[in-house]
């Protein structure tokens, strides 16, 4: 009888201790597994920041050193005057002037319907009159030196003259020192713009300016000129 009860004894105790193991090998295989899962989140984290940056280094930061820049364009052929705003666009984004470091330019012109500044003069009803417009409210802008400061707008995204500096000096001229605009002394669009940039032809004009200017005349005030005649463009860093 005793030797009966020892040996269902030792049955249990072999059951209990085969499901002690059984569980501790359980708690082992989770741990390692919670391991394995900790180790790769952390790989995945690793290299999605690794990705991000590489990517933020790489690419450019509009206006990222708390001001936008300006320049001229240069280029012996001037202003492409018949291929739209995105045309004139394209010159600022190719021409051999544009500051080193990437960036996004676009020109300072209007056409009063792809590109608008004012409805009214210096925009006297706010930014709602802007349309895709290429200077930004209370902005400081600076030449493609990135030290000489040109001016800061106005809440309504435009400048008051006179300008602190011009756009360029008179001794960095390569073809000409005018621009085409399309604009008004006053920032509204003039019927003169090559026929919404359509054409460079005899026969049809443009507002023009001059870059080295810093009062009214930088961006209207010269007159009008043939857009058979060669110009150049302001382009402005977005």
């Amino acid at each position: 009888m005793n030797s009966g009860l020892t040996t269902r004894g030792r049955k249990r105790l072999r059951l209990i201790s085969l499901l002690a193991v059984g569980a501790l090998l359980m708690h082992v295989a989770t741990a390692c597994t919670e391991k394995t899962n900790q180790k790769e989140k952390l790989v995945i984290a690793a290299l999605a920041l690794a990705n991000s940056s590489s990517s933020n280094s790489s690419s450019p930061l509009a206006c990222s050193a708390g001001f936008c820049r300006m320049f001229a364009t240069t280029a012996a052929a001037g202003a492409t005057k018949n291929a739209g705003i995105a045309g004139l666009d394209n010159n600022c984004a190719t021409d051999a002037n544009k500051p080193a470091g990437g960036g996004t330019y676009k020109a300072l012109v209007t056409d009063g319907t792809a590109r608008r500044a004012c409805t009214t003069p210096n925009c006297s009803s706010g930014t709602s009159e802007h349309f895709d417009w290429v200077l930004k409210p209370s902005t400081e802008y600076r030449r493609k030196d990135g030290t000489t400061v040109i001016g800061t707008t106005t809440a309504n995204g435009v400048f008051t003259f006179p300008l602190t500096n011009s756009v360029e000096i008179i001794a960095n001229l390569v073809v000409t020192n005018a621009i085409v605009t399309g604009m008004n002394a006053d920032w509204t669009s003039n019927a003169n713009d090559c026929l919404n940039w359509t054409t460079n032809m005899h026969g049809n004009s443009s507002t023009v300016g001059t870059w080295d200017a810093t009062n009214f005349t930088f961006i209207g005030g010269a007159g009008t000129s043939s857009c058979a005649n060669t110009h150049m463009l302001v382009c402005v860093e977005q």
